[in-house]
C-alpha cells in the first residue's frame, strides 16, 4: 500500500529537481537545443554587429594612409597592409551576414568560413612583407601561411588547429617587426590581439566576437604605424 501511494503521488510531485534542470537545458523533448547554424550561439543581431565591426580595421588603415602622409603613411609597405585588410573584408562580412540570415547549415564547417580564414592568412603574408627587414624571413612566413591555408581546406583539420594556425600567422608578421627593432609597436599590437582573443573566448553574452573585431582595429593601427616608421627610415637612408 505504501509503495502504491508513492506511485500515485509521483505525477503530482513531478520529476526530481535535477531532472527538471536537465530537461530545460536540453529542450522540451530532451533533445539538445544547440542550433548548428549559429556560431557559438550568437543571435542574428549579434552577427550583424560582427559584420559591421569588421569594417573598423579597414577604416583605421585608410585613415592612417590619408592623414599621415608626412609621417610615412603612404608607401609600398603601408599599401601592402591596407590591401591585405581590404581583401579580407568582403569575405568576413559575407560570412557573418550569412550567419545572421541562418543561411549556413553548419556555422563552422562551410566554405564561406574557410574563405574568411584563408584571407586572414593572405593578410598575414602581406603584413610580413610589409614589416620584415629580411626577404628570406618573408619567404619563410609566406610558405608557412600557404601551408596553413592548405590545412584549412583539408578534411583532416580541427577547430583547434585552425585557430592555432591563425595565431601563428599573426605572430609571424609580429616577429617581423621585432626583427626590425620595433618593439613598442609589437608590444602594443600584441596587447590588442590578446585582448581580442580573450574577449572572443569569454564571449560576453555573444558580443565578444564584435569586441574582437574592434581590437583587431588596434592591431591594424600599430601595423600601419610600424610600416610608416620603416618607410620613413628607408627614405632617410636613401
Amino acid at each position: 500500500r505504501f509503495s502504491k501511494n508513492l506511485r500515485d503521488m509521483a505525477p503530482a510531485m513531478g520529476p526530481p529537481a535535477h531532472a527538471k534542470g536537465l530537461a530545460i537545458c536540453r529542450g522540451p523533448e530532451g533533445a539538445a537545443s544547440h542550433d548548428p547554424r549559429a556560431l557559438a550561439g550568437m543571435t542574428p543581431t549579434q552577427e550583424l554587429f560582427n559584420a559591421a565591426s569588421m569594417v573598423v580595421p579597414t577604416l583605421i588603415c585608410t585613415h592612417v594612409w590619408f592623414t599621415m602622409v608626412e609621417l610615412g603613411g603612404q608607401g609600398p609597405r603601408t599599401a601592402l597592409i591596407l590591401v591585405g585588410i581590404m581583401l579580407h573584408l568582403p569575405f568576413s562580412v559575407a560570412y557573418h551576414l550569412l550567419l545572421a540570415r541562418r543561411s549556413l547549415r553548419d556555422a563552422v564547417a562551410n566554405t564561406p568560413r574557410k574563405l574568411d580564414q584563408s584571407f586572414i592568412h593572405v593578410m598575414s603574408i602581406l603584413a610580413t612583407w610589409a614589416l620584415s627587414p629580411s626577404t628570406s624571413y618573408a619567404v619563410l612566413s609566406t610558405t608557412m601561411n600557404v601551408y596553413f591555408v592548405a590545412r584549412l581546406w583539408s578534411k583532416r583539420n580541427t577547430l583547434t588547429e585552425r585557430m592555432c594556425n591563425i595565431g601563428l600567422g599573426t605572430l609571424l608578421y609580429g616577429l617581423a617587426a621585432v626583427m626590425g627593432g620595433y618593439y613598442i609597436d609589437f608590444a602594443l599590437g600584441a596587447l590588442w590581439f590578446v585582448s581580442g582573443a580573450v574577449a572572443m573566448d569569454v564571449g560576453f553574452g555573444g558580443w565578444g566576437h564584435s569586441i574582437m573585431h574592434l581590437c583587431m582595429g588596434g592591431l591594424a593601427y600599430h601595423c600601419m604605424i610600424c610600416a610608416s616608421n620603416i618607410q620613413l627610415r628607408e627614405h632617410v637612408v636613401s
